[in-house]
């Protein structure tokens, strides 16, 4: 070995020995056939990335460590065509040993290591092609002291790398973290990023991928390899962007999903211009300001006037901070009747600031009358964690009062609550958590009051126009990644901006690529778009899954990540106990609504969850 070496993890084609889960539905010969084009896909990928040395490291065909080859009679073990026959000179053979998967991870690094290897990236086979560029981008951020992992949907991991100095530096602690992870768990990326943390490593996260273990996932990969349409297909332009200006914010709100979000190098003002000038190319017609605080940066007003004036498109901005009379007033004229302020406000005085910060509700209710008085027009917006629930009505009165006649109720996005349920170094944060995330039926509960004392004092609650829009209509997640995009405060671009900082959902970068050619290429968002609410088996036997859509993928994921279970774009909706008999009491109402087209969605009007309800009513349950 030499150099760059991509190591694939791989059992022998044996019939019966492997995708035992798949063999349940599939049979021995189905399950067999769909780990032969895995692993043919990875071995084509690996192949993609130059002067790099290519080792496929197998288990031996009668390992007695495999349990899975173990149980399988001498009869049924048909071999197939070699893997390797035909391909690339640049493979060798490497067989695996030790007792399990941990260890002969350890074991592969060790031999390639000695054998002269300068970074060795290993692989599994039970993915989907890999993207080529994530191979790339795994030895980009390799460096001393640093591993690289490519977090898997399932709460695993579907690469992981080193460089020889950080092994040579660490072997025998990093043998001892390898042969002691959860393997096959959903909580292997959690221990991991823990464990490389306490031993003093950085860890170097690559964009999410996914594994094939279940029937469920056999669509995604099918629609992965282009034999069944992606969602939203055929692609169109953007209509919506979250422009995620700045981290930087003066609140500590407990329930902020961007709290740990890492600072960095924020994109310049002309750097945001020439961004914003590439998403109306590509059709954008909105765009909402987040973060942080993006008050916080000194040419908001300026980008604000670029989007009205020179772009003649719309803008919100959503804000917790004080807005004096003055800032009013420049923002009323940079917005040119098409800015819309989005106070974020969680309960009466008490409520508010034991969530946002002492001083939070005065600051944002004096915002609200300077708002007011220069002529714009706040909507206020509600994050549904527990201590909020109480105060709802009461909520709901002093904002009527105070002349708002619009309340968005946003369901919590557990990212920055996020704890593994088997971390007991993170315990004290599991009373924290809890505390904050609410139970779809205290949800239901608390929703329903409000509904009755909005009605009784001229107060629109908005998401629930964005529901009776949906029923009779066919819903596939949301438009995030099809419709709408995000762009952090280093310009990388992201599906969601829920996920802005997150390096599992990264897209792209624009201080790397045209937007353009992000929307168009990108693998993350690729993978995205081959989701399907259907995929979930909840969704499937849901009757008010079309009007629903499977609800939002990111609050599904963090909820998981939460509970320490498997996560990604097909993990269960945290909320169905509140949005599902809302969306049954509805239909019963709209019995006359068409019935959804037969077949999956496909058409991008039709994919988009509550997005699908439009700018006009801004009524996303499933967006902040």
């Amino acid at each position: 070995m030499s150099g760059r070496t991509i190591a694939v993890m791989a059992r022998p084609l044996v019939r019966g020995a492997v995708k035992t889960r798949l063999a349940r539905a599939l049979g021995d010969d189905g399950a067999l056939a769909v780990y032969e084009r895995l692993l043919r896909g990875t071995l084509d990928s690996a192949e993609c990335v130059p002067d790099a040395a290519l080792v496929l490291a197998e288990t031996p065909a009668g390992d007695p460590g495999s349990t899975a080859v173990a149980a399988v009679s001498d009869a049924a073990q048909t071999a197939v065509t070699d893997p390797l026959t035909g391909r690339d000179a640049r493979w060798s053979r490497l067989e695996q040993r030790g007792e399990g998967l941990g260890e002969r991870l350890a074991g592969v690094f060790t031999e390639l290591f000695a054998g002269g290897a300068t970074a060795v990236v290993v692989v599994n086979s039970d993915s989907p092609a890999l993207p080529a560029e994530y191979l790339e981008q795994a030895f980009a951020e390799l460096a001393p002291g640093r591993i690289v992992l490519g977090p898997a949907a399932d709460g695993g991991y579907y690469l992981i790398g080193a460089g020889r100095e950080t092994w040579d530096a660490g072997a025998a602690a990093l043998t001892k973290l390898l042969a002691v992870s959860p393997m096959s768990s959903p909580r292997l990326l959690d221990h991991t990023l823990r464990a490389a943390t306490a031993e003093g490593l950085q860890v170097a996260q690559l964009p999410l991928w996914m594994d094939v273990d279940e029937p469920a996932d056999l669509g995604v990969l099918d629609r992965l390899t282009g034999e069944a349409p992606l969602r939203g297909e055929p692609l169109g332009g953007l209509r919506e962007v979250y422009l995620h200006v700045t981290h930087r914010c003066g609140r500590a709100c407990r329930h902020c999903y961007d709290a740990a979000a890492p600072a960095g190098d924020e994109l310049t003002t002309g750097e945001w211009l020439d961004a914003i000038d590439q998403c109306v190319a590509l059709g954008a017609r909105g765009f909402v300001f987040i973060g942080g605080d993006p008050l916080i940066r000194d040419d908001f007003v300026d980008l604000v006037d670029h989007i009205t004036r020179r772009r003649e498109a719309k803008a919100r901005f959503f804000f917790n901070s004080l807005i004096d009379e003055d800032l009013a007033g420049e923002l009323s004229r940079a917005g040119r009747g098409q800015l819309t302020p989005l106070a974020s406000i969680d309960g009466p005085h008490a409520i508010n600031d034991a969530l946002r910060g002492v001083g939070s509700h005065d600051d944002v209710m004096t915002s609200v009358a300077n708002l007011l008085a220069a002529g714009l027009d706040p909507v206020a917006n509600t994050v549904l964690v527990r201590p909020a629930l109480p105060g709802l009505t009461q909520l709901a009165r002093e904002l009527r009062t105070a002349g708002i006649s619009r309340l968005h109720l946003i369901l919590p996005h557990q990212r920055g609550m996020t704890w593994s349920a088997m971390d007991e170094t993170r315990a004290g944060d599991h009373a924290s958590a809890s505390d904050l995330v609410p139970t779809g039926e205290e949800l239901l509960a608390a929703v329903r009051e409000l509904l009755a004392v909005a009605g009784e004092i001229g107060l629109t609650v908005d998401n629930l126009s964005s529901w009776r829009r949906r029923i009779g209509k066919r819903n596939d997640l949301c438009a995030a990644g099809c419709r709408d995009v995000s762009i952090d405060p280093a310009g990388r671009v992201h599906a969601c901006v829920i996920t802005a900082g997150d390096p599992a959902f990264v897209a792209g970068s624009l201080r790397e690529q045209p937007l353009g050619e992000i929307w168009r290429t990108s693998s993350s968002l690729r993978l995205l778009r081959a989701a399907r609410a259907r995929d979930r088996a909840e969704c499937l036997a849901c009757p008010v899954a079309d009007a629903c859509g499977g609800e939002c993928w990111v609050q599904a994921h963090y909820a998981a990540r939460a509970r320490g279970e498997a996560a990604g774009y097909a993990a269960p909706f945290p909320y169905c106990d509140l949005v599902r008999p809302l969306l049954e009491e509805l239909a019963v109402g709209l019995e006359t609504a068409a019935a959804p087209a037969a077949g999956d969605c496909v058409a991008v009007g039709a994919c988009g969850g509550q997005a699908a309800a439009g700018a006009d009513d801004y009524a996303l349950f499933d967006c902040i």
